[in-house]
């Protein structure tokens, strides 16, 4: 399901690009959520998310920016997938903190 609606999305940022959208925001709400508590089932999941991420923007061409933007206050745990998942700018709020 994951590859499904990041095809999906990749779909929909063509489109976008088609009508001179320079800029487009890509979130994955749920990926701290997600994370499983047992440590040694993280890195499967971790890689799982990125993938579908990478997949969703992967219609993005070289001029146009991708953004993603988390409400997490605790990143620890998600920051080396975070990298991986290759972004212009990640903004991050971290109002309850």
């Amino acid at each position: 399901m994951a590859a499904q609606l990041g095809l999906a999305l990749a779909e929909e940022v063509a489109d976008l690009q088609r009508t001179g959208t320079a800029v487009v925001q890509i979130d994955e709400p749920a990926l701290r959520e997600g994370l499983p508590l047992r440590r040694g089932e993280r890195a499967e999941y971790l890689a799982w998310a990125t993938r579908a991420f990478r997949l969703a923007s992967s219609a993005a061409v070289s001029a146009t920016q991708v953004h993603t933007h988390m409400c997490y206050a605790e990143l620890a745990d998600v920051v080396d997938a975070l990298a991986d998942f290759d972004v212009d700018v990640a903004s991050f709020e971290a109002a309850r903190s």
